[in-house]
């Protein structure tokens, strides 16, 4: 039955369902004797009779009757394989949630998605900002499909990453009080009462808290705040010294206020990826932005 081809598949199953040759042939546009030639080529292949024919009817076999059903779920195969071929060629549509930080939103995010809603415009965008934590949260409960987020020493095995930038941590400073900027610089025994702004929690606090080890410092925490955006402020109003990401700093409408302090050997920077869920890659919107994020990428 595999040697039988679509054209004839398609011509048995509309005579299957007329049981008239002239009927079959006028509608397939071909002769009634080209029609008899396709059928009897079929049951040659078979090796027995589809049809049991009389001057006046025609009536199906039971190979025809098994061939008849055969022959529908071909077709119906087929159409199916030519609306999902046409599918990959329409461009996606549908919603794509994304859980990203207030750091990402602010920094690589806009270059990422201003491509991607030139490319995709069909796709509606679900944009949640939180902090990291929250963000991996979101991913892992199924209620954001991808997030960008720094990415962390050691993430679970089911995710997968795009880089899409790197950023150092940088020391920070007011502009109106140069004592403080000093002290920070020099380090050491320097730092010891220095007031400084960190983060609650998140990848930020464990590098800076790791660099103050390393060093011995013993600074004294002034405060500790959700959100690169408050240490920023606080910084500019002079409450302290802060640590940020680079990335943050260089896009803070504060960095007039503000000043980077040079020091020897600061905390270790990270990547900011977009990260999702290996199973879910194979979603059209998945894709659509996975393919897009390493031509936005500046690592």
């Amino acid at each position: 039955m595999t040697s039988l081809a679509h054209d004839e598949l398609a011509a048995f199953l509309h005579l299957s369902e007329s049981l008239r040759f002239s009927k079959s042939a006028k509608a397939l546009n071909m002769s009634a004797s080209a029609l008899t030639r396709c059928i009897q080529r079929i049951e040659t292949d078979l090796g027995q009779p589809v049809l049991e024919r009389s001057r006046r009817e025609v009536a199906l076999t039971r190979a025809g009757e098994i061939l008849r059903d055969y022959a529908r779920a071909h077709m119906a195969a087929h159409a199916h394989l030519l609306e999902s071929l046409a599918a990959e060629t329409r461009a996606p549509t549908g919603e794509l949630r994304i859980a990203c930080t207030v750091t990402a939103c602010h920094s690589v995010l806009p270059k990422l998605l201003a491509r991607f809603r030139d490319r995709y415009p069909g796709i509606h965008l679900q944009l949640s900002t939180s902090d990291a934590a929250s963000c991996m949260q979101r991913l892992e409960n199924d209620e954001a499909d991808v997030a960008v987020v720094p990415e962390p020493d050691a993430p679970p095995a089911e995710l997968r990453f795009v880089r899409l930038a790197f950023t150092e941590l940088s020391l920070i400073a007011p502009t109106t009080d140069k004592e403080l900027s000093r002290r920070a610089a020099l380090g050491g025994m320097h730092w010891r009462g220095l007031p400084v702004i960190l983060p609650r929690r998140g990848l930020d606090r464990a590098r800076i808290d790791a660099w103050f080890d390393a060093r011995s410092a013993q600074p004294e925490i002034y405060a500790e705040v959700e959100g690169n955006e408050a240490i920023l402020a606080m910084v500019a109003l002079g409450c302290g010294v802060g640590i940020v990401p680079e990335l943050v700093r260089k896009e803070s409408t504060l960095r007039g206020r503000i000043e980077a302090v040079e020091v020897s050997r600061p905390p270790r920077g990270y990547h900011v990826s977009l990260c999702a869920k290996e199973r879910t890659l194979v979603r059209r919107t998945v894709a659509a932005l996975w393919e897009l994020a390493p031509s936005s990428a500046s690592v």
